[in-house]
């Protein structure tokens, strides 16, 4: 009997339970499809319920902990083919409406609404309520504390001057910081778009010959915009941005690399589908960031461009990765033959450097440094899908706190009629 209940336990899994109550007893409708009757084993005392009942192909267990007591010696169990229905008086010193059925939120409870008479939309509006809240509490914690409340709060602390001072210089320091900041990408953001934009546009109007010439045409932007792109480490290494100072230098050194040492300097490279490619996998990239970050210094959140933004990079980062190998497995022969940016020996400070034997080694990092990055993306990926589910519980929230103001302002204009 004893290894029988360790591997119940170990194997079973909880059921979805909804409750219900009235003045006397509380009930409870245990979602088992095809329950076995003779497995069905009910452990009540005042407080807390023991549960535990096996399906044709499933083992079901749970336990409750009552918010006041109920008579553990008056209950009934009914075994029905989708539902297994069990009605417990509650004590009688506990008699009436309970605020609540257990003192903590069980993911797999739920109040039964359907129990509630329509007439009274204020119970049901108040249970949606809590059923919002108890989602959003199991899956990302307590709520948050109303920051109004906690301004409120500072300010009658008392006048403290110093920390007025600090928090004015901190306002400036912010405003400065966001202005510069949101000049920055607002520029570096228009020469992407203008890339990005004419790229696809001469292939739409003019066809397949557009890609041949579309570096000649769009060339010069794309190399200021990468120059421009440098402060960004600048910016990562002094703390003005949140960006990640490793993954900004392997993409912006990587870039780099490619675009004015293999790209700009072999005409023959510029006029390839590799290389078309890569300005459109690039631009496009960057046309979702740069508005991401711009918002993100205000602290807005629109949840369609945060999913775009860590979305738009799994098929681009994959295709730029293996555009820039192409032209760097192309260049190396280009490089061999032609002798460009290899120093030799003698030489004066007796240095050498071999510039194809280095595009070899670009090549591994190139690959390296491109799962890294998107590594590093599927990481800040996560974070996002779960920050936009954890907005999206709290808009839920807010709106199910609305209809039940409102559910309760038409009662007490009704009790003034």
């Amino acid at each position: 009997t004893l290894l029988y209940t360790i591997k119940f336990e170990a194997m079973a899994t909880y059921p979805q339970v909804k409750w219900k109550q009235k003045d006397s007893f509380i009930g409870l409708s245990i979602e088992v499809t095809d329950a076995k009757k003779e497995t069905v084993k009910t452990i009540i005392t005042e407080t807390s319920l023991h549960f535990e009942v096996e399906s044709a192909s499933e083992k079901y267990s749970f336990d409750l902990t009552f918010s006041k007591k109920v008579d553990p010696e008056k209950y009934d169990t009914k075994v029905k083919d989708r539902r297994i229905k069990l009605v417990i008086a509650k004590h009688d010193d506990c008699q009436g409406e309970w605020g609540r059925l257990t003192p903590d939120k069980p993911r797999w409870l739920k109040f039964d609404v359907d129990s509630v008479e329509l007439t009274d939309e204020e119970t049901i509006a108040a249970r949606k309520l809590e059923d919002a809240k108890r989602r959003l509490e199991s899956e990302h914690g307590p709520l948050p504390r109303d920051t109004k409340i906690k301004q409120m709060t500072d300010m009658m602390r008392g006048d403290d001057i110093a920390r007025d001072l600090e928090q004015a210089e901190k306002e400036l320091y912010d405003m400065m910081k966001n202005t510069y900041l949101t000049i920055y990408n607002s520029v570096v953001w228009l020469g992407y778009f203008y890339v990005f934009f004419v790229s696809i546009l001469r292939v739409l109007i003019e066809g397949k010959s557009a890609i041949s010439t579309n570096y000649a045409v769009i060339g010069w932007l794309l190399k200021s915009c990468q120059q421009t792109v440098i402060l960004e480490l600048i910016h990562s290494a002094l703390g003005l941005t949140k960006s990640s100072f490793m993954a900004t230098f392997i993409q912006t050194a990587g870039r780099s690399v490619v675009l004015f040492c293999v790209l700009d300097p072999e005409p023959a490279l510029q006029t390839t589908l590799p290389c078309y490619l890569l300005v459109v996998a690039w631009s496009g990239i960057e046309v979702v960031r740069y508005p991401y970050y711009v918002v993100q210094l205000y602290q807005l959140y629109f949840p369609k461009l945060a999913w775009l933004r860590y979305t738009a990079w799994i098929p681009l980062y994959p295709l730029g990765m293996i555009c820039e190998a192409l032209l760097v497995f192309q260049c190396i022969a280009m490089v061999t033959d032609s002798g460009r940016l290899t120093v030799g020996l003698p030489n004066h400070l007796n240095v050498a450097f071999n510039f194809s034997k280095y595009l070899t080694l670009h090549l591994g990092a190139i690959v390296l440094g491109g799962l890294f990055l998107m590594k590093h993306m599927a990481v800040q990926r996560t974070r996002a899908m779960k920050k936009l589910r954890k907005l999206q519980q709290m808009r839920d929230v807010h709106i199910k706190e609305q209809d039940l103001i409102k559910i309760r302002k038409k009662r007490e204009n009704r009790k003034n009629e």
